[in-house]
């Protein structure tokens, strides 16, 4: 039978940790941006098709569900244990609100995406160009902002239990009772 070295016991534990799991999610996001300007720097002949279908699928799928796992995971844990903090409520809900407004420029975005890799170009290049970088910026922006603020506040305020019950919302398995 083989045994885990202390070493990769550390490494395990260290990929369980919500706060390093949303952080793996951060560079997917970072790496859908690069493509999202792969693709605008194409425009409006150089666009790979099956680029235009991943990243479609990412901003409808992948990207609303972590969201969903910060506000019911992240953001509901550290309201609570932070409810006494100045502004705590306030930086939750403008990254909610950043959330949704992204998810509504996704949506847009996606819905073009898809009609460019079924083989309808564009009416006008030069104004999905615009939108791709707007929202690839922009979410760069918010990922940053999360990575150099919001994660560090967690780990400083947050105790283990608090990273179980975050960690098992994340796995989607249900609360351990003592």
């Amino acid at each position: 039978m083989a045994t885990q070295s202390p070493k990769s016991k550390a490494s395990s534990a260290e990929d369980c940790n919500p706060l390093t799991m949303l952080a793996k999610a951060h560079a997917e996001q970072q790496s859908m941006c690069d493509l999202l300007e792969k693709i605008a720097d194409g425009l409006p002949g150089r666009i790979d098709e099956r680029d235009c279908t991943r990243a479609a699928k990412f901003l409808e799928t992948n990207l609303p569900a972590h969201h969903r796992q910060e506000e019911n995971g992240l953001f509901a844990i550290l309201a609570q244990r932070m409810m006494n903090q100045p502004g705590i409520r306030a930086i939750l809900n403008q990254l909610r609100e950043e959330h949704a407004t992204d998810e509504g420029f996704a949506e847009e975005i996606a819905e073009t995406l898809n009609q460019i890799a079924a083989g309808s170009m564009p009416d006008n290049p030069d104004m999905l160009g615009y939108m791709l970088r707007g929202f690839f910026e922009n979410y760069r922006r918010h990922i940053h902002w999360e990575d150099m603020f919001l994660f560090p506040m967690a780990q400083e305020h947050l105790n283990q239990e608090d990273l179980t019950i975050i960690a098992n919302r994340l796995s989607g398995q249900p609360r351990k009772k003592n």
